[in-house]
This record gives C-alpha cells, structure tokens and sequence, in this order.
C-alpha cells in the first residue's frame, strides 16, 4: 500500500497526527510502515503480505530531495539497468524507480512494463508525480484542494482523514446500479478520484496536470498473414509469461479449463523450477460444472491440482468479502469464487499468474456476437423488430445457464439500450424508467442529473479502431478490464501477488493490429486466430470445445430454490433495511424479487448487486 499527503497548516509543516488520522493502520494491511516526511509533506509505505518490508520502502536520493514510493513490480528491470546497479537495489522497487526517474524524468514510466502505483516528490523542482499503469492493476485514489493533496492506493486511508468527507457520491451509485460496478473515474465518495490508467497526475503549488503518457491504438492493421500472426502471438504470450514468473515465489494459477487459463498453464509450465499449482472450483449443476476441462489440463501438464467446491453454503461468505472492495462490485457470485480461490490457494502459492484479459485480446466475450448481430437488426425499421423484440422479453427465465431462450431473452431487452454503448448495450441492467421507479423519490433529482451513459460513450468516441469490434475492444480496455482487476486484487488479503501477462501493453499493442475479421471469424467462431496460435501447444479438447460456458454459479437458481440462499437475501433486502438506507423503494425491490421467484424474470444480478451495496455501505458508510 502506497500513500501519502502534501499538506500545509498555518506554519507549513504536515501535522503528525495527520497519519494515524487518515487510517493508515486501518486498512487491514499487515507490514511496517516506512515513511519520508519533511516540511510540508509525507510519504510511506506499508508493504503488501506477499512483499518483503525493504523491497517496498520509499527510496530517496542522498540528499533526499527526490523521493520515490513504488507499489507494484517493475517486470523489465534487467533491461533499464545495469545488472550491477540492479543488484545493489536488492529488489527495491521504489529504488530501481528513483535511478529511471534521474535518469529521464517522469518519462522514465514510458519505458517500464509492470504493474504499478508510483508518487515521485521532486523538491528540486517543487513538483509531486502520481502515476499509475497501463492498464489500472495497481489502484490509486486520490484526494485534492487549494491546500493538500491527499492520495493513496486504498479509498478507505484517504476518506478517513478528518479533512476529507465521508459524501456519498450518487452519481457513482448510479453507475454502479446499470453496470454492477462503478466505471467512472470519480468514486462513491465525493471528492475523492481515481487516477485514470496510463495517466501521469503533476501537482505543482495548487496547479494539478493529468496527462497520459500511453494511449492504446486499433487504428494500424499488420500487413502479416494469417499464420505469422499466430506464430508472433505465440512468441508474444510466451515472452509476456516469462517476463511475469518468478521462481522465488511459489507460483499457482487460477484454472477453470477455458482458453485463458489453459494456455497460462501452458506457458507458465516451461519456465517453472518448482512445482505448479492450479486451483479450481466447481458449482454442480447442469450447464455451470466445467470442472472437468480444468483436469483435462492439470493431467496434461501434470500440475498439483486441488478441485474446490462451492455451494449454496457459500453464499454469505460475500459479507465477509465485501470488507476488502475499495468500492462495490459484483458478478453474480464469481467474486465469492473468486475467493474461495483465494482461501484454498492461501500458505499453498503466494503468486498467481491469471489469463484475465484474453477476452479482450482476441474477442472472447459473448457480447462482441451480441454487438454482431445487433449489426443487423438496426438496419431493419423499428415498426418490424419491435413486436419480435416484445414478445422475446416475455419469455419465461430458464434454469440453464444459456440456451436460446436465455440468450432470445437477454439480447430482445438490451436491443432498446442506444446502440452507441456498443459492446455495453448487453450488459446494462436497469431502464432509465427502471432506474426512476427503483430510486427513492428524494433522490431522484440527484441521480438525474446528468447522462448515465457518459461514462461508457466518452471511451467510445476515444477509440480510433475501423470497426465496432475495435471501438468496443477499446472501451473495454478502459472499463471491464478494471472490473477482473478489482476481483483478482481481493487475492491479496491472502498475501498473493496476481500477475497478468496478458495485459502485456506489448502484447495488446501488438494483437490491438491484428484484423477484426481474425478475432471472431464469420458469425460466431471467437478467438480465432487465439486458437490458431494454441493448437500445437493445448490439448485440442481445449482450444476447439464447443460447450464452453464461462467461470459462472447458478446463484439465480439457488435464490429460488435454497432455502438458506434466499433468506440470506430477503433479510438484506427487507422492508426495514431498505427503508433505514432510504436509497430505494422497497415496493419495486420486492416486486424484483417476486418476479425472480416466479421466473418471470431473472432479476439475480440486480438483486445480489443491491445487496452487495448494502452490505458495502454498513461497512464503510
């Protein structure tokens, strides 16, 4: 954990107690602080469980008028110093920042690859500089006015500081409510920011620049045919896996036996000294239990594997959960999955390399043949789809998972979303008229009060890709992505350090070229030229089964079937919790849920995410 306050009172000086104030030690992070402090400022560090307390303490020049703190990993140090000059920093990577930055100023990040949070205090020339990644691995909030500046990797140390107001920021809450998370660079707290990915914040005496120092383009296509891509995608991955594994550390992976996590495996295997561990879990049911592809790959590679199950029984483990999210999240129960995962891993591994981010590299996500076939019904007048569309949003729920009544279902009520969202139009979960009738009265002024989509169409209209596929790849880079990075972030309350090779910024520049037309080929072969490159190296069981489902539970199920399950979420959503909050109107909850029950409709993810938030607010509000 990184954090730190440029600060001045009346005489100039940060005040001491300012520290404990802020909630340093508040935050559930075990480790030594180590701390700068001078005149007007302080920064420290609090080492992450899997980290050594030396290798994340702030750095400093000799006469300390530069100071680096560096949460993260520089993954291509060997390649920017020297390998004398790299022993001596004995893994510091706060130390191995501070020679880059002296040696090219703030430019110094344009030559990293790794995941971080950085804040450089440079008194030479009186400035502060907050940087973040490429992608947003490593968080960063901060915090500012006309007299501090206040920043952190975790929201909770900034809004505990006494200067800083605990104000529910209902524009968050609103995105929250359409996309089960919070996409936006603001957060739940008014005042209190996110550092936007690949995003330099200067500070300099009141005056606050953020500027980018990496932009993600689609607009160049490789002249390359189409198995020299997938030999350069091959050698890519495998570069962008070497690059991540350290055999210091006893590295497991996250399997669930699709792509993904199959080829991480893969390449993982050739570079491991030890053994590797892989970790699964399994939901039984019909359409949901794919554990069986996971011990396709760990017989293959001949990992120690360890099968965990969940249950309905699991379910109110969330509340638990929910203490460690910076802000609410939810994806329907996958992040409990996602830490049992955690639990069962923990004392085994303390690093997990994670395909998180191969949707995005080749076109994986269902919604991209949503965005397909919505291609189509556009052209046709809204006089003629219009009673197709009403009769396929009055179809019963099913039990399963996908079948063509889900998925008729599913696309006839995301079709009426504006077509701009592109890949976003499938995953909104509320009307604005939905949205209205849920919100209470007092409130509905506030969340009105702008466009909700703005988030979505703001990243939209950056891209510069040929193709909807493109843009949409793009804007998912900017919004999804951060989604799968604050559940496998939960990993580190076990002390284990979640690697991502690939969101490799090289990798994704280089498959960001790659045709559209190669990514999902004709209607609905996804990942194409992903399998093209895998063929050779994963069983074909793996790269061309045709059943795949996605890490998923079928807690719609169990909400109507599991007694246990459903007065877990009827107690958190009962008449006098709704009321106490007075956030919603508890008719239109009820009617939701009434409405799941009798499978008129399946209402799980807006449920289970209202009682996530309630659970989150109890916590932190």
């Amino acid at each position: 954990m990184i954090w730190g306050i440029i600060y001045k009172d009346q005489k100039g000086n940060v005040p001491k107690e300012s520290f404990k104030k802020m909630g340093y030690f508040g935050d559930g992070v075990v480790g030594e602080m180590k701390i700068h402090q001078g005149k007007n400022f302080a920064v420290g560090s609090i080492p992450l469980p899997h980290v050594n307390s030396e290798q994340a303490a702030p750095a400093a020049n000799d006469d300390e008028t530069v100071i680096v703190v560096f949460q993260g990993q520089i993954y291509n140090a060997a390649e920017l110093l020297d390998s004398e000059t790299l022993a001596a920093c004995r893994g510091n990577q706060s130390q191995i920042a501070l020679l880059l930055y002296q040696k090219r100023g703030k430019d110094f990040i344009k030559d990293v690859n790794g995941k971080f949070a950085f804040a450089v205090i440079d008194k030479n020339e009186n400035k502060v500089i907050l940087g973040r990644d490429r992608f947003g691995i490593e968080p960063l909030y901060y915090s500012f006015d006309n007299n501090k500046l206040i920043f952190s990797s975790t929201l909770q140390s900034i809004v505990n500081n006494p200067d800083v107001k605990k104000e529910v920021n209902f524009h968050a809450l609103y995105q929250f409510l359409l996309f089960n998370y919070n996409p936006a660079l603001y957060t739940f707290y008014k005042n209190v920011n996110k550092l936007r990915p690949a995003h330099l914040l200067v500070y300099n005496e009141r005056i606050t620049n953020i500027e980018p120092y990496w932009k993600l383009s689609f607009a160049e296509i490789t002249p390359q045919k189409e198995k020299e891509i997938a030999e350069e995608l091959l050698q890519r991955m495998t570069e962008a896996v070497r690059l991540r594994v350290d055999n210091s550390l006893q590295n497991g992976i996250f399997l669930s036996g699709g792509m993904d996590s199959s080829t991480m495996v893969a390449l993982t295997s050739s570079f491991i000294e030890n053994e590797l561990k892989t970790f699964s879990f399994r939901c039984r049911g019909e359409t949901f239990d794919e554990s069986h592809y996971a011990q396709i790959v760990a017989d293959h590679y001949k990992t120690i594997h360890k099968l965990t199950e969940y249950s309905a029984e699991d379910v109110d483990s969330i509340a638990e959960l929910v203490k460690h999210m910076n802000e609410p999240f939810c994806d329907v129960g996958i992040n409990i999955a996602t830490y049992i995962l955690g639990k069962a891993a923990e004392n085994e591994v303390n690093c997990v390399i994670t395909g998180d981010g191969g949707d995005e590299l080749y076109g994986g996500h269902p919604v991209y043949m949503a965005d397909k076939a919505a291609k189509y019904f556009d052209l046709i007048p809204s006089v003629l789809t219009k009673p197709f569309l009403s009769l396929g949003s009055m179809l019963p729920d099913s039990d399963k998972k996908k079948n063509l009544v889900v998925k008729a279902k599913r696309f006839s009520e995301s079709f009426q979303y504006p077509k701009e969202l592109f890949s976003h139009r499938w995953r909104v979960y509320y009307q604005p008229k939905q949205i209205n009738e849920l919100i209470d009265k007092d409130l509905i002024e506030q969340m009105n009060s702008y466009d909700p989509y703005q988030v979505i169409l703001r990243f939209n209209k950056e891209a510069d890709g040929r193709d909807i596929l493109s843009r949409s790849l793009y804007s998912d880079y900017n919004t999804v992505v951060s989604f799968y990075l604050r559940r496998m972030g939960l990993m580190r309350h076990f002390g284990i350090d979640p690697r991502f090779p690939m969101l490799d910024h090289t990798l994704v520049e280089y498959a960001a070229k790659i045709p559209s037309k190669l990514k999902i080929k004709g209607s609905s072969d996804t990942k194409y030229i992903f399998k093209k490159a895998m063929e050779n190296v994963l069983p074909h069981d793996i790269v061309y089964r045709k059943d795949k489902l996605g890490h998923s539970i079928p807690l719609k199920n169990w909400m109507r079937d599991d007694a246990k399950v459903n007065e877990f979420i009827t107690d958190w959503l009962s008449e006098s919790v709704i009321k106490k909050r007075g956030f919603f109107d508890y008719k239109y909850v009820s009617k939701m849920l009434d409405d799941h029950l009798a499978k008129k409709m399946n209402n799980s993810h807006r449920l289970w995410a209202l009682v996530v938030l309630e659970l989150w607010f109890k916590e932190n509000i």
